[in-house]
């Protein structure tokens, strides 16, 4: 949503300085936390040197919040809590092995870096603002635990900027349940006696070849794809427990939840009945929401983005899951991505973790925190961008 009868040069002006101002520093956190990686829940160091970072910067913060040990809230100085707040997010969790293929130590330093070209009383904002430190993006979904945990009950906006190969206002990501699958039969000698027992790895391959049959016949935004892992003891032994683990995804949460799951169980009853086995279908807690795209707020960042020279991207890309949806669906949310390699280096990669530390890397980061604080500046300062912001989240299709 422009503007252009209304100046906001100098404000924007002042956020941009401070975010050059302290561009080394930005630098080093992403440094820090790339040389240090830690993955879901482990996030103990990066924690501490995030939110003393801040706490320096004259926050006040919170550490352990929503009963996560390595969450953290943090608030600005002379907070208020003056309603609407914008709450800047911070992802700092790594990939197993990979360490920041998917670039979180930039999340996290443009988040914090966002939220201290903010603060300050210079800039006269309609409400307040918050940073959250959100930890295990990566399959632990965080930002879902700490929305349970009450820690965003009082924000009024969510944001946060994702490296990625392109320049894009947003992606769309799709819904996603994790699986447990169990299968249970009885053990007898494979070769002796083969006709008294119950195997059951059959039946967790005919539920797998199942599932992939299954696949044929459904919409294009949904995924489904597990392993095995766990398939038995010995070859002459008839297994009687098989296990695995399966994501089932979908950019509609009411097919995800009323049509697919259904489907899905359905894929492992019939393998059960044909090898004389039982199942177990456990959901495992927490299961991430579609992403509620937020035009309005898309198309300010973008504005911001193209007046410090970026060049938006078209088009759609592949989508995965994320725990941002969860918050997507409480509130007006925004995940823009901003290029930081080039298109053939793929995300979750150690190439993409190396990335983050090249000179686009360490642009793409400054650019993230100008244009994070810049958006929410806009939302705190401009009545018709939050009006129609919360229109369209209160009218979009779940």
């Amino acid at each position: 949503m422009s503007d252009p009868d209304r100046d906001f040069s100098g404000p924007k002006q002042t956020i941009s300085r401070r975010v050059d101002d302290i561009a080394a520093e930005l630098f080093e956190l992403s440094r820090v936390l790339y040389e240090h990686p830690e993955t879901a829940y482990e996030e103990h160091e990066a924690c501490r040197w995030l939110s003393d970072w801040i706490g320096h910067k004259g926050f006040s913060v919170e550490t352990g919040v929503g009963g996560i040990e390595t969450a953290f809230l943090a608030k600005p100085p002379g907070f208020t809590g003056k309603r609407p707040i914008v709450a800047f997010m911070a992802e700092y969790d790594a990939l197993p092995g990979i360490g920041h293929g998917c670039g979180h130590n930039l999340i996290a330093a443009s988040s914090l870096g966002a939220a201290a070209a903010l603060a300050g009383g210079s800039l006269l904002l309609d409400g307040d603002f918050l940073l959250i430190g959100t930890p295990a993006e990566e399959g632990g979904g965080g930002k879902a635990r700490l929305a349970d945990g009450g820690v965003f009950d009082d924000v009024d906006m969510a944001l946060l900027c994702h490296p990625g190969r392109y320049n894009r206002v947003g992606d769309p990501s799709l819904g996603r349940i994790k699986v447990h699958v169990q299968f249970f039969g009885k053990t007898a000698h494979a070769s002796t006696a083969p006709h008294l027992g119950r195997n059951a790895l059959d039946a967790l391959v005919l539920a797998y070849v199942n599932i992939s049959a299954l696949r044929q016949q459904l919409p294009p935004d949904v995924r489904l794809h597990g392993i095995i892992t766990k398939g038995g003891e010995a070859p002459n032994i008839i297994p009687d427990r098989a296990e695995g683990l399966y994501y089932v995804r979908s950019a509609s949460k009411a097919y995800l939840y009323d049509i697919l799951i259904q489907r899905f169980e359905d894929c492992l009853n019939g393998a059960a009945k044909a090898t004389g086995c039982t199942y177990k279908m456990t959901i495992l807690p927490p299961s991430l929401e579609p992403m509620l795209r937020n035009p309005t707020l898309e198309r300010v960042w973008a504005d911001n983005a193209k007046s410090l020279g970026v060049v938006i991207d078209e088009g759609e890309s592949s989508p995965g899951s994320s725990d941002v949806g969860n918050i997507s669906h409480r509130m007006p949310t925004i995940q823009p991505r901003l290029a930081i390699c080039d298109p053939s280096v793929n995300i979750h990669s150690t190439d993409f973790a190396d990335a983050t530390q090249s000179e686009t890397g360490k642009a793409a980061l400054i650019l993230s925190a100008k244009t994070l604080a810049m958006t929410a500046y806009d939302y705190l300062t401009r009545p018709e961008v939050r009006k129609a912001a919360t229109e369209e989240f209160a009218s979009a299709a779940r």
